[in-house]
């Protein structure tokens, strides 16, 4: 009895090993708490927590919520998707402020009827809009308005610009999903939902009025830092990829790091065809369809990568139009991944996936759980067969994708399936390519297999590499200037966060040093009693920076959407940032040493524990967010929510102050 017991544990055991390949099993698994896991001698986990428990650290007002300790040694899986890809992505902490969700109703039905290249242009290399004047003269009839810049002000065009954007350059089911009435961002890289993350300046709420869901309220920014800042503080950095090569100078320039190439386990036995070109899209997937009937016929698994749900879903239709049985992964059935993939090696299998299927799969021929006579099958027809229906902008990505075929030493083969119709092509392929494929003559599913678009392909995407790299070292150059401030801030705000009584009386000392208040401090020393006493000033220090960091913040994004227009006075901007940043970083430490000398008089017991509750309600709707990048027109969102507040309502800046005695003055 016991031995059939233990053979039938054994068998379960082997399932269960089995299945964690690419299932979960909870019952593994014990809860933690943050400050647990990160005081283990490993800690594994996602970049995105990492960083937002980075800056959730640098907002906590009590000892025991700290979660981080000291960043000694990362090592980064997918290195170049998170310290290349994701770079410019910066890591937002925000409150909700005011609701403004009629304003972005407004004009998102004026842009509605905006033709392009009428009412604007579009630099899709740039990705950038442009307002001609028969938009702007459109939008002052629906506004009712003689002039949109002088009565409407910035708010105005900041708001038909944002439409704008929101109507040309983010896609439906390509740049974000609507689920459960809300605008959810779609990894570009991976194909991913990215629930809780949000466009900055306003442009999340324009998609809102887009789609015609729920806007939600502005947010005002209490934290942010990049993945270049966070990562580049750890002492060791280190990463694996299997496609860092291509981008081994920023490796170097950025994060002083080597590549260096590891020859893989067994040699590769997988075959890279070259492109197949076609004159249109329909043409492409026409043909792309054919192919893998083909193959699935003689029962060869076929795994398809496109660059958007938009696209995985034509393709499927296409292939439904054929008969062909196939699974569709993206980020809208994202929760079936693991098992999708873990059998897309199956006899028959044809899997259309997002980008989503190519980091980090090891796809077994035969399926899961390993069967020899499946996997000998399978090898036999020689392994999988991954093709590709539009190059990427990056070769790294493209690299990947073809990387899920011909596994440790497996058979397998790839291609790439073009049409001059793809996005890459349209913006970047030269114009004598695409007139001499125009003199072909030729149907419109049948494929051309040309050096000369081969190369031209490849020099694209070569350019668009270069053009990101450039990007991405112009948003450091900014950033490393307000990462240099957001350290002496952190440093200056966790010492006082970590510091005893003393080093709070230290503190104390070098902001007041008048006789007079020197008094004021034992009256309430001996009304409170030292520990308390002292404890009162701790969080009144931690309040007063947090609340001039916010407004630095604020003041560090409008200056830096005003400096380039002094590039028109010959006048360098990223000087001009150093140079003005650095002013404003002085004012706002002697303003915050300054709220401090005032706050202390004034110190009550019973107006404290409100401060203190207003304090911990604020941090309870606070959100994390990932800006799309950093842009030049700014300035409306926060100018809007401070002029919206009442002047007896709580300040929208946290601060726990009614809006006249704080940001209201003078208002």
């Amino acid at each position: 009895m016991i031995k059939v017991i233990l053979k039938i544990k054994n068998q379960k055991s082997k399932i269960k090993d089995e299945l964690g390949s690419f299932k979960v099993v909870y019952e593994f698994l014990r809860p933690c708490t943050r400050k647990e896991a990160y005081q283990a001698d490993i800690t594994y986990g996602t970049n995105n927590e990492y960083g937002f428990d980075y800056l959730r650290d640098n907002i906590e007002y009590d000892l025991k919520d700290l979660r981080q300790r000291d960043y000694n040694f990362a090592v980064v899986d997918e290195v170049d998707s998170i310290l290349i890809d994701e770079a410019r992505t910066p890591l937002i902490i925000s409150a909700p402020t005011s609701d403004s969700g009629s304003l972005y109703g407004t004009f998102a039905k004026i842009v509605q009827n905006f033709v392009k290249d009428v009412d604007f242009t579009v630099d899709e290399k740039q990705r950038a809009i442009q307002l001609t004047d028969a938009g702007i003269n459109k939008a002052e009839k629906e506004l009712n308005v003689e002039n949109i810049y002088t009565d409407g002000g910035m708010k105005y065009v900041h708001h038909l610009e944002t439409a704008i954007r929101a109507k040309a350059l983010f896609e439906l089911n390509k740049a974000y999903v609507v689920k459960d009435d809300e605008i959810i961002i779609v990894d570009e890289f991976t194909g991913r939902l990215q629930p809780g993350r949000r466009w900055s300046e306003g442009l999340h709420q324009a998609i809102e009025a887009k789609e015609n869901v729920k806007v939600q309220k502005e947010s005002r920014t209490f934290a942010s830092i990049t993945f270049q800042n966070y990562f580049r503080m750890y002492s060791k950095l280190s990463g694996m990829t299997g496609t860092a090569l291509t981008s081994s100078e920023e490796f170097y320039k950025v994060y002083h790091m080597d590549t260096i190439p590891v020859p893989t386990n067994v040699s590769i036995q997988r075959k890279d065809l070259n492109d197949l070109i076609f004159q249109t899209e329909n043409g492409k997937f026409k043909a792309i369809a054919k192919k893998i009937k083909e193959l699935n016929k003689l029962g060869q698994p076929v795994l398809v990568g496109t660059v958007s749900i938009e696209k995985n879903e034509v393709l499927s239709e296409y292939l439904k139009r054929e008969g062909i049985v196939h699974n569709v992964l993206n980020a809208k059935n994202h929760e079936k991944e693991g098992e999708i993939i873990a059998q897309a090696g199956k006899f028959s299998a044809v899997t259309v996936a997002t980008n989503m299927a190519g980091r980090g799969v090891d796809i077994k021929l035969g399926g899961v759980p390993f069967n020899k006579d499946e996997y000998e099958k399978i090898k036999s027809l020689g392994g999988l067969a991954v093709f590709g229906t539009e190059r990427h902008d990056a070769r790294r990505i493209d690299n990947q994708l073809r990387g899920r075929a011909g596994r440790q030493g497996d058979p397998g083969v790839t291609q790439f399936f073009v049409s001059m119709e793809d996005s890459l092509m349209r913006v970047f392929a030269n114009d004598i390519v695409k007139r001499m494929m125009n003199r072909f003559g030729i149907p419109e599913d049948q494929p051309v297999e040309n050096s000369l678009i081969t190369r031209s392909l490849e020099n694209a995407q070569t350019k668009i590499e270069g053009f990101n790299f450039d990007s991405r070292k112009h948003v450091l150059e900014y950033d490393d200037v307000l990462n240099f401030q957001r350290k002496i801030v952190y440093e200056r705000r966790r010492k006082i966060l970590l510091g005893d009584a003393l080093m709070i009386k230290n503190k104390l000392d070098e902001i007041i040093s008048g006789e007079e208040e020197n008094k004021i401090i034992e009256e309430k020393i001996k009304q409170f009693g030292e520990v308390e006493f002292y404890r009162i000033v701790r969080i009144i220090m931690l309040q007063a920076i947090d609340m001039f960091w916010v407004d630095h913040l604020e003041m560090m994004d409008y200056l830096r959407g005003s400096v380039n227009l002094r590039a028109y006075g010959q006048r360098d901007p990223l000087v001009e940032y150093k140079r003005e940043g650095l002013k404003l970083f002085k004012e706002m430490q002697e303003a915050i040493n300054d709220q401090i000398f005032k706050l202390i008089p004034h110190i009550g017991a019973g107006a404290f524990v409100a401060e203190e509750e207003k304090l911990k309600e604020t941090q309870k709707h606070m959100k994390v967010a990932g800006a799309e990048g950093v842009s030049d027109s700014s300035h409306a969102s926060a100018t809007k929510s401070k002029n919206e507040a009442g002047r007896n309502d709580p300040c929208p800046c946290g601060s726990g102050k009614k809006y006249k005695h704080c940001h209201g003055k003078g208002v």
